[in-house]
């Protein structure tokens, strides 16, 4: 139950620092799709499928049986997380304003939570030996 609350907390930073891209409409919502995947556009749902996704990540994937179904478990999420992210900041003029240190802020915060995701499935590995 500890993982479920590491990645909501987790969503709830990325969401949050999505939405701040968002800027009450005249910025950047790639930020907030990488968050919720094609979830962030839907109306309202967005907002709470971001934490929603990421606690149920920490919480399901660490659990899967094997390593090789946690590893593509993992590269599926990348997968549907990183894909609408570059779509819609190809398309965004508003990303390429976007200021280059919130940027990279956001960008910490991506590699922390794929990071603490990957230590939690390893570490399940671990502790199987």
């Amino acid at each position: 139950m500890l993982r479920f609350f590491i990645g909501l907390l987790f969503g709830v930073v990325l969401t949050l620092e999505g939405l701040g891209f968002a800027g009450v409409g005249h910025g950047t919502y790639a930020p907030l799709v990488f968050a919720a995947s094609v979830a962030a556009l839907l109306p309202i749902l967005g907002l709470f499928a971001g934490p929603l996704l990421w606690a149920l990540y920490f919480l399901l994937i660490p659990d899967l049986d094997r390593l090789r179904n946690r590893a593509i478990a993992l590269l599926l999420v990348l997968l549907i997380h990183v894909f609408p992210f570059l779509w819609v900041a190809h398309g965004d003029p508003a990303f390429a304003r976007a200021d280059s240190a919130d940027l990279l802020i956001f960008a910490i915060s991506v590699l922390l939570t794929i990071g603490s995701l990957l230590f939690f499935c390893i570490r399940r590995s671990a502790a199987r030996i």
